[in-house]
């Protein structure tokens, strides 16, 4: 199990945990609830019983059917029991079927006591009529409770088991989705730690190796300044990566206010690319709006490249349908090699006679990018390539 299944497991246990635990509470709540609301209709149905019991007498016969009719409607009991309270040994004894001692004492205190009893809940209520004080008691089966209770029960097994198969899916979906970016992107730094360490050490190295030489023995003016010569080339050398590295870090990680644009006229911008090796061709010209700076270096960093491979012929570069497309007809780049050529340090395998450090076109891929800018290749082995920067997605 690789760790975007595990972090996705991890999240669907903790997420469920999380439903399991809000639904056994709401059930908790709900169940007592409903049984709240069944008391208050069990006291109804005791008032009710009581007034047609007691009241018959005093009543006119209109209200006395409505007090009927009401006792009817309201819901059903298994018992109803009165229970005179004059002799409070008998009902005492009576009431102990069904309340504790304590229970019967808070009967007398608050004439109300809700208790359950051998799978019925019952409530009792203390009844003062002209006949005397009597106790009524009513007790049902409460079918209500257990199916609403079993009915919320079964949905929440099943919304749990649903909602444990959606959050999988997507958690799984989302987690290896982005364990494999992070693992993408921390392969692709550690590359690029890798490489720049090496570039930078092959100069070093050969500084290094240049002063041991000149200093194994004394040696003439002309042959100390070969030796500071060599040793300025490679400092130069290593001072240009550097500066690479650090635009290339700079550009990856700089944000850029839309104020801070420039608004670039790009057959003029181009124009100061042209020379004696870059025939230029404005076809139709347009403008964009980026950081000219920086796209002066994505630009100059392609033509160069250009040029190096391109065996001393000239380079031409055409501005069309917003985009700019330079060919030259050089080496060439191998076909299965095209998708890692913008790729940090990375350098084709038939280009080990010429001088470099593969971050140009990194360079200049990252700077487009930045600014929603499409760049593509095309090339063909001892004939050329083809570079095209595609301002299609700006304006």
């Amino acid at each position: 199990m690789n760790k975007g299944q595990q972090v996705s497991l991890i999240y669907s246990a903790i997420t469920i945990s999380l439903v399991v635990v809000a639904g056994v509470i709401f059930f908790v709540l709900q169940s007592h609830y409903a049984e709240k609301i069944y008391f208050r209709y069990l006291e109804e149905k005791a008032i009710a019983v009581a007034m047609e019991r007691f009241e018959k007498d005093e009543l006119s016969a209109e209200k006395y059917r409505r007090i009927v009719y009401n006792r009817e409607q309201s819901i059903p009991t298994s018992r109803e029991l009165f229970i005179n309270m004059q002799n409070r040994a008998e009902a005492e004894s009576h009431l102990g079927e069904f309340l504790t001692k304590n229970e019967i004492e808070e009967l007398t205190n608050d004439s109300i006591v809700r208790f359950h009893k051998d799978g019925e809940i019952g409530l009792t209520l203390v009844y003062d009529d002209n006949e005397g004080v009597f106790a009524v008691v009513v007790l049902s089966r409460n079918p209500y409770i257990s199916e609403i209770s079993k009915t919320f029960g079964y949905s929440l097994v099943l919304l749990v088991f649903a909602t444990g198969i959606v959050l999988f899916l997507i958690s799984r979906l989302y987690a290896i989705k982005v364990y494999k970016k992070i693992d993408h992107n921390y392969q692709t730094e550690k590359l690029f730690v890798n490489n720049a360490s090496h570039e930078i050490n092959n100069p070093l190295t050969a500084i290094q190796g240049e002063c041991e030489v000149a200093l194994i023995k004394t040696r003439t003016v002309d042959e100390y300044k070969q030796s500071l010569q060599k040793i300025s080339l490679e400092a130069e050398r290593v001072i240009s990566i550097m500066k690479n590295l650090l635009l290339f870090s700079h550009t990856r990680s700089e944000h850029f206010d839309p104020d801070s644009l420039n608004e670039v006229n790009v057959g003029n911008f181009m124009q100061s690319f042209a020379d004696d090796k870059t025939n230029m061709e404005v076809v139709n010209n347009f403008s964009i709006k980026i950081k000219e700076d920086l796209l002066r270096i994505a630009i100059r960093n392609i033509i160069s490249n250009a040029h190096k491979y391109s065996k001393h012929e000239p380079v031409k570069v055409s501005v069309n349908n917003r985009k700019i497309i330079i060919n030259d007809n050089g080496i060439g780049i191998p076909k299965d090699e095209l998708k890692n050529i913008t790729q940090p340090f990375y350098r084709a395998s038939n280009t080990s006679d010429a001088k470099g450090a593969g971050i140009g076109l990194a360079l200049s891929r990252e700077i487009l990018s930045r600014f929603n800018v499409d760049i593509s290749f095309v090339s063909e082995l001892g004939r050329g390539t083809s570079v095209v920067v595609d301002f299609g997605k700006i304006r």
